[in-house]
């Protein structure tokens, strides 16, 4: 259902929406900040991509010629992107959170790290900012990295709002 909301969102706002817990701890979204409300939080969805249209055989294998050169096809600047993401509670405030991020851009990225924010459950406010390296740091296109930190912080308590964003040169 929510994700249905969202989905509804990003379309309907160009990918921005706002987010906040009113006074009662109901959580609200919307692609409309609201009037005079503290702690809202203006968030932005990824584009979707296009559909694919029906692939030849051709088409096929420019695709497994693609897997075999990663980088092949890869234009403009450098962007990362997040392909995988794992958060397992290790305690009552801590998480491990690792996964992968993957150079889909055309140039080299340097100095690659993740951005890990969290809000608190009970009233939405921001409340953790932690960077963490990813290996190797420097990505070249169509070339993937890893990440993985172990975070303990009273923010992390319950079920708090966890953002993760990939950052770069």
């Amino acid at each position: 259902m929510l994700a249905g909301v969202l989905l509804g969102c990003s379309i309907a706002s160009a990918q921005t929406f706002y987010k906040w817990t009113d006074e009662k701890g109901v959580v609200h979204f919307s692609d409309v900040p609201p009037p005079e409300t503290k702690g809202v939080e203006e968030r932005r969805l990824p584009v979707p991509p296009a559909a694919e249209p029906a692939r030849s055989e051709s088409d096929a294998a420019a695709s497994t010629q693609a897997a075999a050169n990663p980088s092949q096809g890869l234009t403009g600047p450098a962007r990362i992107i997040i392909v995988s993401q794992n958060t397992p509670r290790t305690g009552p405030s801590a998480l491990h959170i690792s996964g992968q991020v993957r150079n889909v851009g055309g140039a080299a990225a340097r100095s690659v790290a993740v951005t890990i924010s969290a809000t608190d459950d009970t009233q939405g406010n921001p409340c953790l900012n932690e960077q963490a390296p990813v290996e190797p740091p420097t990505l070249h296109p169509g070339e993937t990295g890893n990440f993985d930190v172990d975070l303990d912080s009273p923010c992390l308590y319950g079920k708090p709002g966890l953002d993760v964003a990939p950052v770069w040169e």
